[in-house]
C-alpha cells in the first residue's frame, strides 16, 4: 500500500509515530508522513535552527518521506500552545489540499489536539479515500486537564470540532475499549464499535531481567520505580506523599525522568522529609532497562481527570513488557488490565494513603515473582508489537480495498 500518515508530531520529537511508519516500510509499504516542524520536546519548545526559514520541509528518513507544514512553536504559556495548535491545523490542511492523488489509504495519528488529524480528512475527502483515525487522547474532555470548564465557550466549540472529526473518520482505532463509551455518552456519536489497538512497548524492554545492579539502587531494599515524564498529568507528587506515609523502611521510591513538575516534587520531598525518595533525572531510553531490572515493582500515577479513567498509559504496557509488577493509583482501564493480568495492585487516583498502603502490602506478598511472570505473559498475549502491526496492517488493507472497490 501507499499510505499517508498524518500527525502533528514526528521525529525528532519524542513520539512513536516514526517507529510505526518505519515498521510499515519494513513490511513493504510506501509511507509518507505529513507532520509539523519539530518543537515539542526540543530545547525551550522552540523550532531548531535547521528547520527555520523554509529548510527541511521535505525529508527522507529510514524509508519514510516526511512532509512538514509550518507552525508556531509551542514554547511556554497557554497562548503559545493555542497558536501552535491552530497554526498546524491551518497550514497542514492547506498542504493536504495540494498533495496529488497518490495514496491508497490515510492513517491519522491523533494525540492532542484532535485537529491534528483533520488534514487527513481533507485529503481523504478530496480524493475519495478512506481514513483510519488512531485515537490516543479523547477530545474535548482532555481540555479539562488544562483547566477549561465544560461550560466554557472554548470547550463547547471544541465539542463541535471533535464531533465532526470523529464522525467523519471511516474507522477509529482506540487504545482503550472505554473510549467508545465516551464517544457515545458525551459526543452522542452513533457509529460502529472502534477497533481496539493498544500500544506496544519499545523493543528494549522485552529483555529486562528479574534483577540487576544500577546506580542509586540498593539490592537489599524493595525498590519501586516511576519512569517517564514528571508533568502535571502524571501526579508524581502522589508518590512523594505516599513515600512519606509508608510504614516499611525497606521501601525506596525512585523517580527516573524529568518534566515541568520535577522541581516541585523535589521540594515536596524535602518539606515532607521523605528521604526514601531518590530522583535520578532523565536517562537515555537505551539505559532504562537496567533501571527496570533493578526494580522490585513499577509505579504509575495520574492526576484526577476523566482521561485517567478512560486511558491505559503507555508506560503500563512497557512495565508489563519488562515483566514487572505494577502498583497504580488509578481506576478504569488501567485497573481492569492489572486485575485481569493478576500482576499488580491498585488504589484510588491521587490517593497517597492508598498508594502507601498497597506498597506496604506488596512488600509482604510472597507472589512477587509470579506477578512479574503474569505481567510478561499478559503483554505477550495482548500487547505485543507483532500483534499490533498485524492488526493495523489488516485494517488499513481493508480500507484500501474499499477504496478500490469504490
Amino acid at each position: 500500500m501507499n499510505i499517508l500518515v498524518v500527525c502533528q508530531h514526528y521525529w525528532p520529537e519524542p513520539f512513536n509515530t516514526s517507529d510505526v511508519c518505519e515498521e510499515l516500510v519494513k513490511r513493504g509499504h510506501s509511507v509518507t508522513a505529513l507532520t509539523g516542524l519539530p518543537n515539542t520536546g526540543m530545547p525551550n519548545s522552540d523550532i531548531p535552527d535547521e528547520y527555520r526559514n523554509g529548510k527541511n520541509r521535505v525529508q527522507k528518513r529510514n524509508g519514510v518521506t516526511i512532509l512538514r507544514a509550518n507552525l508556531a512553536p509551542r514554547k511556554t504559556g497557554a497562548a503559545n500552545r493555542v497558536k501552535n495548535y491552530l497554526s498546524f491545523w491551518y497550514n497542514a490542511d492547506k498542504l493536504a489540499r495540494d498533495i496529488k492523488d497518490e495514496f491508497d489509504v490515510v492513517l491519522g495519528y491523533q494525540f492532542s489536539p484532535v485537529m491534528q488529524v483533520d488534514p487527513g480528512l481533507v485529503y481523504a475527502k478530496k480524493h475519495h479515500k478512506k481514513m483510519l483515525l488512531y485515537c490516543f487522547d479523547l477530545w474535548p474532555i482532555s481540555l479539562t486537564a488544562g483547566g477549561f470548564s465544560q461550560e466554557s465557550l472554548p470547550y463547547k466549540w471544541m465539542s463541535s470540532v471533535s464531533r465532526r472529526i470523529y464522525s467523519r473518520a471511516d474507522r477509529i482505532a482506540v487504545t482503550s475499549p472505554l473510549f467508545d463509551e465516551y464517544f457515545s455518552s458525551s459526543l452522542s456519536l452513533n457509529r460502529e464499535p472502534s477497533d481496539y489497538l493498544p500500544q506496544y512497548a519499545d523493543d528494549n524492554f522485552g529483555t529486562v531481567g528479574a534483577s540487576g545492579g544500577c546506580d542509586g539502587y540498593d539490592p537489599t531494599k524493595v525498590n519501586l520505580t516511576f519512569a517517564g515524564n514528571v508533568g502535571q498529568a502524571q501526579s508524581v507528587a502522589t508518590i512523594v506523599r505516599a513515600a512519606s506515609l509508608c510504614n516499611n523502611d525497606r521501601i525506596v521510591f525512585h523517580v527516573v525522568g524529568s518534566g515541568s513538575r520535577l522541581d516541585d516534587c523535589k521540594r515536596l520531598a524535602e518539606t515532607l522529609k521523605a528521604k526514601n525518595v531518590v530522583f535520578h533525572g532523565r536517562k537515555p531510553i537505551e539505559k532504562m532497562p537496567r533501571y527496570y531490572a533493578a526494580s522490585s515493582a513499577m509505579l504509575v500515577t495520574f492526576e484526577d481527570s476523566p482521561m485517567a479513567t478512560y486511558t491505559l498509559p503507555r508506560k503500563v504496557t512497557t512495565y508489563l513488557a519488562a515483566g514487572k509488577p505494577v502498583l497504580a493509583a488509578l481506576s478504569g482501564e488501567t485497573k481492569r488490565v492489572l486485575d485481569e493480568a493478576h500482576c499488580g495492585l491498585c488504589c484510588a487516583i491521587e490517593d497517597a494513603k492508598g498508594l502507601a498502603r498497597i506498597c506496604d502490602e506488596f512488600v509482604e506478598r510472597n507472589d512477587k515473582e509470579l506477578m512479574g511472570k503474569n505481567a510478561r505473559s499478559y503483554y505477550e498475549s495482548h500487547f505485543s508489537k507483532e500483534m499490533f502491526f498485524d492488526k493495523l496492517e489488516s485494517i488499513l488493507k481493508e480500507l484500501a480495498g474499499e477504496n478500490n472497490n469504490g
